[in-house]
């Protein structure tokens, strides 16, 4: 079984139809703190592993996605960010397989949505 704090990944989690805690963990109805467990946890995992640069982990620093050498300096290669992205998925314990993946730059925004088959099932996440 997969645990974690729940996050607000993609921003489904409304209050009053206000979205809130957005990437951020947040309170059950009950005021306990909410957990993910299984596909969510995996899931919420992936969503994490896209957002991390490349040597943020102190202890890792090999692990994470070059936003500065591929995203943010001169033109965006997306092709470079959607093969990143893809192994920072797979690399996410739970993740069997990363059966989509569509990275789409509009304007100054770079953004993706990907379908994940982990080993409790499938799901989609955006970023």
């Amino acid at each position: 079984m997969a645990l974690t704090l729940s996050s607000n990944v993609n921003n489904n989690v409304t209050v009053n139809n206000v979205i809130v805690a957005n990437n951020d963990i947040y309170l059950t109805e009950n005021g306990n703190i909410s957990l993910s467990t299984d596909l969510q946890c995996v899931l919420e995992n992936c969503s994490q592993a896209a957002r991390t640069l490349l040597g943020e982990m102190v202890l890792n620093t090999n692990a994470g996605i070059p936003y500065f050498q591929v995203v943010w300096v001169g033109v965006p290669n997306t092709q470079q960010f959607t093969a990143a992205l893809r192994l920072a998925f797979l690399a996410v314990t739970g993740v069997v397989e990363v059966i989509s993946l569509m990275t789409t730059q509009i304007d100054n925004t770079l953004s993706y949505n990907a379908v994940i088959r982990t080993i409790y099932g499938s799901g989609a996440i955006n970023g």
